[in-house]
């Protein structure tokens, strides 16, 4: 094949220049809105579970940091198939850009064999650990039986995203967003003589039935005759070699995001047993950084299918330009965050403080109001290290980023935080801070990696 064919193949993606902010825009818009429509989920389903009880909010908070541990992992380590779909389809080998696709749709399926067992016996010994532990168990055993669903629509949309169409994944996310709400009013709150009201329980079924759906929708389109032809979609076989070049690459991903995510339920725990101001604080300036991190999260999905896409037509020279971009375009999201992070938070943080004290409302809206600004400067400094992560995993080299994730959230969060506010009592907001701390010592850590170039000779390649 000739590198002018395989330009050619390259350039269907998007009419912009390569590498432009307007190429990486283009393809990271409609994921950053099917992000939007992922994190909108768990804000709306915290925001609805706090006028249900500040407790099933807190509790889900909880249970949900234990139940990311194990669904990101396997998110990690499936939608690495993104990596190879995108290599495949920049070398012009389309007719093979099913196959990595299910490779992580089997693992998927094998993951049942974790997820079920620990939804029926681990639960008392993750998330029973407070005073709601029966509320943080009731989600966490739904949720867990729902696990497989979460990795699937993952390594289904890798393909898609490979390939250079997202829309439908933007799509999918958005219905099964409307379709979480709908059932959550109707599970949360019950509707009379038809639905008994279950509260958290109901909040953790509704969004695991829209993430089945979102499943359904997207493995139809999967099999439609024009992927069975044209990108051997029906290719459904396991291919041990193909699983396993695909899983060494996918877990030090997803290992590195499951330490990371155990050290924030760790966190969540030691605010819990400081006080509840401290866990509130916490919980929702973690609800601001759901709501608003969509676009990181999409941008970097983004910066992954160009850059694998770059890889597998050999257009080296083109990701420089495509990093300026993603940090440009982080810098230019991060000024529009200002306003209702900065400038004008109350009326987000007055949805979570509807059921407080009257006259407790004041000081706890003046301790979130000072953690919005380091949930700001954290978007910042994360949207930075997603950009550059996004370049090395594309490249296959993951683990580095698993060694940095793990060691950088204990050392620079997790240590300070029990020095600083529990050892020295320090003010709910404080929590915030410390994550800051955090973000800014891996943005410096992965833009190092990525100046380093050692990247470039660690990159697995599609064959």
């Amino acid at each position: 094949m000739s590198k002018t064919e395989i330009t050619k193949a390259y350039e269907k993606m998007t009419r912009h220049p390569e590498g432009s902010m307007r190429e990486l825009f283009t393809i990271s818009f409609p994921l950053m809105l099917s992000m939007l429509s992922g994190y909108l989920m768990m804000f709306l389903d915290r925001l609805i579970l706090s006028r249900y009880s500040t407790e099933a909010m807190t509790a889900s908070v909880l249970a949900g940091s234990v139940v990311a541990i194990f669904h990101f992992g396997g998110i990690g380590i499936a939608s690495i198939a993104e990596v190879f779909v995108g290599q495949y389809n920049g070398a012009k080998k389309f007719h093979k850009t099913g196959e990595p696709v299910w490779q992580m749709i089997w693992f998927s399926l094998f993951l049942s064999v974790i997820f079920i067992p620990c939804a029926l016996f681990a639960g008392p010994y993750l998330v029973m650990h407070h005073e709601n532990g029966i509320l943080s168990l009731q989600y966490y055993q739904v949720m867990m039986w729902f696990g497989s669903a979460f990795p699937l629509a993952a390594a289904l949309s890798s393909f898609y995203i490979g390939i250079g169409r997202v829309k439908l994944v933007m799509t999918t996310a958005i219905l099964g967003n409307v379709l979480n709400v709908l059932l959550d009013f109707a599970f949360v709150f019950g509707v009379e003589g038809l639905i008994p009201s279950m509260g958290i329980k109901g909040a953790a079924l509704a969004t695991g039935i829209s993430q089945l759906v979102q499943v359904v929708i997207l493995f139809s389109v999967f099999q439609n005759r024009h992927f069975r032809t044209t990108h051997g979609t029906n290719h459904y076989r396991f291919y041990p070699k193909e699983f396993w070049k695909q899983f060494k690459v996918g877990f030090p991903n997803a290992a590195g995001h499951m330490i990371e995510i155990s050290a924030w339920a760790f966190l969540a725990v030691m605010m819990a047993k400081v006080s509840d101001d401290h866990l509130t604080v916490l919980a929702v300036g973690q609800s601001f950084y759901i709501l608003f991190a969509f676009a990181i999260e999409g941008l970097q999905k983004g910066v992954i299918a160009i850059a694998a896409n770059f890889i597998g037509a050999d257009k080296w020279d083109k990701i420089p330009h495509l990093f300026r971009s993603g940090v440009k375009l982080i810098l230019l999201f991060c000024l529009l965050w200002s306003i209702p992070m900065l400038v004008y938070p109350d009326p987000i943080i007055n949805q979570f403080l509807v059921k407080e004290d009257p006259g407790e409302i004041i000081e706890m809206r003046w301790m979130i109001r000072i953690a919005c600004i380091f949930v700001w400067y954290y978007f910042i400094v994360d949207g930075l290290v997603w950009v550059s992560a996004g370049i090395l995993t594309a490249a296959g080299d993951t683990k580095f980023v698993m060694v940095i994730n793990a060691i950088t959230v204990w050392l620079f969060a997790i240590l300070p935080a029990y020095v600083l506010i529990m050892r020295m009592g320090g003010p709910p907001s404080m929590v915030w801070a410390v994550t800051s701390l955090y973000g800014t010592m891996n943005a410096l850590l992965f833009f190092l990696r990525y100046k380093s170039g050692r990247w470039k000779n660690l990159q697995v390649t599609a064959s």
